[in-house]
């Protein structure tokens, strides 16, 4: 494995060979700088080898379906889904866009049909990545134990207790993760799936728009099931998240706050314009 200009791990040359032909490879903007495009193939650093299955095989099988495309898993040539420490995907053309809101709610409908007769992995429960801590915290499967500041933070949206509803395998991190490409439909890319309810992913949609709407914009949520709810589920994650990226990965502890309260402030005027003001 090398290192890029950019300082991020590159594929390696038995990767390369075995996915993509010996491709050159070029890093993409997205999948947090870990993702390389060598022709039509993405390779991505390996989950784990349970992981890489379970994303793998889920993907493999899954029927074409109407209202969005998604990527295929590239099998290693000898079998498995691993070389070397590297996953492959199918390049699907687009750009993403997360102002088109209704359109990634919309897509990502289409895309959860399609998963919803599946079973959970034991894999996805096992994960110890900072996403997968804190969506345990924010589901109350997980105590918060972290500063006084994000404790405070989180107790009014952990006191908002969700309408109990079906889980099944989601993509929880969908807002940068839809492309658009014309004359195509929506397509979705770098799935990490949880076992949570359908409504919770669009939640985490709506508290995304933090970052790219100056106005709180309800309507392309308007028929999200217990959307109050999910939205404060999904706003505890997103704020948990920035600790654990301090524990985990080393994330500058006052750029962490700062986000965890922007978070929070957006997501109280949210909630209020939905009609629910929230314990503090």
């Amino acid at each position: 494995m090398t290192t890029s200009l950019s300082g991020a791990a590159s594929p390696s040359t038995l990767a390369l060979h075995g996915f993509a032909k010996g491709a050159p490879a070029k890093p993409l903007s997205g999948g947090m700088g870990q993702a390389w495009r060598a022709g039509d193939v993405v390779l991505k650093p390996s989950p784990g080898p349970g992981q890489a299955t379970c994303l793998a095989q889920t993907h493999a099988g899954l029927q074409e379906m109407p209202g969005c495309r998604f990527q295929r898993p590239v099998p290693a040539p000898k079998g498995g889904w691993e070389i070397d420490g590297w996953t492959a995907w199918r390049w699907i053309d687009g750009k993403t866009n997360p102002t088109r809101t209704r359109d990634i709610v919309l897509a990502a409908r289409a895309y959860h049909e399609g998963l919803s007769g599946l079973r959970c992995d034991p894999a996805l429960l096992g994960r110890d990545d900072p996403w997968a801590k804190a969506d345990r915290v924010a589901w109350g499967e997980a105590p918060p134990s972290y500063s006084a500041d994000y404790e405070l933070l989180l107790r009014p949206f952990l006191s908002v207790a969700p309408a109990a509803d079906r889980l099944q395998l989601v993509h929880a991190d969908l807002t940068g993760n839809v492309v658009f490409a014309p004359g195509q439909p929506p397509g979705i890319i770098d799935p990490t799936l949880y076992w949570r309810p359908v409504a919770f992913a669009e939640a985490v949609v709506f508290v995304d728009q933090v970052w790219f709407s100056e106005t709180i914009d309800l309507d392309p949520f308007a028929d999200v099931p217990d959307l109050a709810a999910m939205v404060s589920r999904a706003a505890a994650r997103r704020i948990v998240e920035q600790a654990e990226q301090v524990v985990l990965h080393g994330k500058d502890v006052s750029v962490a706050l700062c986000t965890a309260r922007r978070i929070a402030d957006w997501t109280c005027a949210a909630l209020d314009a939905l009609g629910v003001r929230l314990r503090k």
